[in-house]
């Protein structure tokens, strides 16, 4: 047996069941209080954090492939940042669908997922991939039945749907730990996979950071012996340098002007807002039937205040944004009318006549389009929930 699969034993045996027991509390807590969803107790969710930065080897016990599933969503990702954001959301998700099918089973909407849907194509399916949605999705029960959906072909045993809930929750964390640990090693950046590396060696955090750190002195010392560019250490030298990539600010804090300049609002407020939606059909499919099966992951706004992941307690309203009908699905904006509220494709005629009679703004670079896409999805999928078929 290899070192990490005794850890994980290790750990297994001694922790796994009591949080998985803690987490299942939790749930049916929520559920006599009438809020079903996943886990917002901010006290297990502390709990849970510094157990996990004192032993990464939980994370695979609470969540076999959760180092796996980490490794492979950050690979080939220059910037960890967006990386581990966009994964944290879809862990969200994920544990969202578990928690909904335990403590709902016999509710038809959470038996079909859509993969075209909005949240599917948006959230999950960039952050993950595509064989690891399925492979996590089937540990929920659910099979794929065709190209456009996901159904449940045998409901797992109700506590191996709450021990997937708590591994997912486990993988948000873990996602926050590393995203720390990023942010204490600026300006020095290191490649995802040096940050997995030593987070599985070294035995807590401050070891960890400790490591990187050696790490990064190390490569900037043989930058500076060398005339070859190491890309992932060298600043750009202009936006232009970026643009395509998965760029982002330094700060765990959004760009002024960006889609989500909230005032205090931190990266992960997804947690609250984006990844608690629907998987509703995307605006590219609308002569499907509203009222098929489909997996709800309801919103859960009203619990902000409640989540470990909460900010400003009265956050400004933002304005609500639609996709413009010229953008198919999986296609990037190239630009922002403020007057319509509405995103155009760079050929689309009706974004030209608003970039001449309206105020808006271009969409420069790709991880800006993916942001105000990703805010876009969130407004129309709230705006699909309030109205009144729901």
């Amino acid at each position: 047996m290899c070192a990490g699969s005794a850890l994980r034993q290790h750990y297994g045996q001694e922790h796994r069941q009591q949080y998985r027991q803690e987490y299942r509390r939790c749930l049916e807590r929520e559920l006599r209080r009438g809020r079903p969803g996943p886990c917002s107790d901010p006290a297990f969710g502390q709990r849970l954090r510094q157990r996990l930065r004192r032993e990464p080897a939980l994370l695979g016990a609470l969540q076999e492939d959760g180092p796996g599933l980490l490794a492979r969503g950050l690979r080939g990702r220059p910037d960890p940042v967006p990386a581990l954001r966009g994964l944290a959301c879809a862990f969200r998700l994920l544990e969202l669908a578990a928690a909904n099918l335990y403590l709902c089973p016999w509710r038809r909407e959470f038996r079909t997922v859509q993969t075209f849907s909005g949240a599917y194509v948006h959230l999950l399916r960039p952050a993950l991939p595509e064989a690891d949605l399925l492979r996590s999705f089937g540990q929920l029960g659910y099979k794929q039945c065709d190209q456009h959906c996901l159904t449940i072909s045998r409901l797992p045993p109700a506590p191996e749907l709450v021990a997937a809930a708590c591994g997912f929750f486990a993988c948000q964390l873990e996602c926050e730990i590393l995203a720390e640990l990023v942010q204490q090693l600026q300006p020095c950046r290191l490649r995802p996979e040096e940050l997995l590396e030593a987070r599985q060696v070294a035995k807590d955090t401050d070891a960890c950071l400790e490591m990187l750190q050696q790490l990064g002195t190390q490569h900037q010392v043989d930058a500076d012996c060398s005339d070859d560019v190491d890309l992932y250490l060298e600043t750009p030298a202009s936006p232009e340098d970026t643009r395509g990539e998965d760029a982002d600010p330094p700060v765990l804090q959004r760009d002024p002007g960006g889609p989500w300049d909230v005032p205090g609002r931190p990266w992960d407020r997804c947690g609250d807002g984006e990844c608690r939606q629907e998987l509703l059909p995307s605006a590219g499919h609308p002569e499907l039937d509203s009222s098929s099966s489909r997996l709800f992951l309801e919103q859960e706004l009203g619990r902000a205040e409640d989540s470990p992941l909460t900010v400003p307690q009265e956050a400004p309203v933002l304005p609500c944004y639609q996709l413009h009908s010229c953008l198919r699905p999986g296609a990037l904006p190239s630009y922002c009318c403020s007057t319509c509220q509405q995103l155009h494709a760079a050929a689309c005629a009706a974004g030209q006549a608003c970039r001449s009679r309206h105020r808006g703004q271009e969409l420069c670079g790709e991880q800006q389009q993916r942001l105000w896409l990703q805010r876009t999805v969130v407004d129309m999928l709230l705006a699909d929930t309030t109205g009144p078929g729901l």
